[in-house]
């Protein structure tokens, strides 16, 4: 066993840790607790099923025969994969997923992060996380080293808001990767801080992305107003503590700032035999939240 050079996530679902308290004499957030869960535990990166693989085929209407070529095709894939698969290790209320540091690494932990962001949308919970690259081991049983303790920082002390950071050594990877469409994307797909110390993942960009629609089901109009009753809910149920509001103004300031920058998304509105055929643009303005 050696260190491997790996791209790492820490992620942390905020408020977890009170609803679990809570849901000791409490039915409705035990069950909720227990669907978030769910939910985490079967987010798969891009070689989760045979549907996510080929997302872009009409899969489900094949006939036996064709499905079965499918299949062994998607499974001898899935197989030469292996090693380079995203790893994922669940505890609590905290999620750590690794992959490789190579642009196969670099594809499967954005497809991941895209459909953990989808699959926990519903849910009313915000998360923060710390995203690096570096020296690590992760298998089924074990996951330690330099960025594993990195990732745990940037997500504990860094990031502070609902955002996941990503330090230097992970933009520093992005560079030695090269230019082309998928580290270009990535780039675009990342906010620098005005004092430029800090960058964060642009979420509300990944879950409306063709990837959230064509590989995870999301609709993007769908996945905004998800955010848009989250935040409402929260602002509204939220104590009144200093560092929870402070936390909901800088989500609300993001937020609003995405859907003025976004103006529309573009929503798949038919499909013939499984596949998108035709999309428009949805306004998505009035969905601009207003702190009372």
């Amino acid at each position: 066993m050696t260190y491997e050079r790996r791209i790492i996530g820490f992620i942390d679902i905020l408020g977890f840790g009170q609803l679990v308290l809570d849901s000791e004499d409490d039915v409705e957030k035990f069950d909720l607790i227990k669907s978030v869960l769910e939910k985490i535990n079967s987010v798969d990166d891009i070689y989760g099923s045979p549907e996510d693989f080929f997302a872009y085929s009409n899969y489900s209407h094949l006939s036996p025969t064709a499905k079965q070529q499918m299949d062994e095709l998607y499974e001898s894939m899935k197989a030469a994969a292996g090693p380079k698969r995203v790893r994922i290790t669940t505890f609590s209320d905290s999620i750590v997923f690794s992959c490789s540091a190579d642009s196969d690494g670099l594809t499967d932990f954005r497809y991941f992060l895209t459909k953990l962001l989808v699959y926990t949308s519903p849910f009313k919970l915000l998360i923060r996380g710390g995203v690096t690259c570096g020296s690590l081991v992760h298998t089924d049983e074990i996951i330690f080293g330099p960025a594993m303790n990195n990732a745990y920082y940037l997500e504990s002390k860094v990031a502070k808001y609902p955002r996941i950071v990503v330090d230097e050594k992970f933009e520093c990877f992005i560079e030695e990767l090269g230019k082309d469409t998928l580290t270009d994307l990535v780039k675009q797909e990342l906010i620098r801080t005005e004092d430029e110390t800090i960058s964060y993942i642009d979420c509300l960009a990944l879950t409306t992305n063709k990837v959230a629609q064509n590989m995870c089901g999301a609709n993007a109009y769908e996945m905004l107003l998800n955010e848009k009753s989250t935040i409402e809910t929260l602002i509204k149920d939220a104590p009144e503590d200093p560092k929870i509001a402070s936390k909901l103004e800088w989500y609300v300031e993001y937020f609003n700032e995405f859907i003025t920058r976004k103006a529309e998304v573009e929503v798949v509105v038919s499909h013939v035999q499984g596949m998108p055929v035709e999309t428009a643009m949805i306004p998505v303005s009035e969905l601009r939240v207003r702190i009372p």
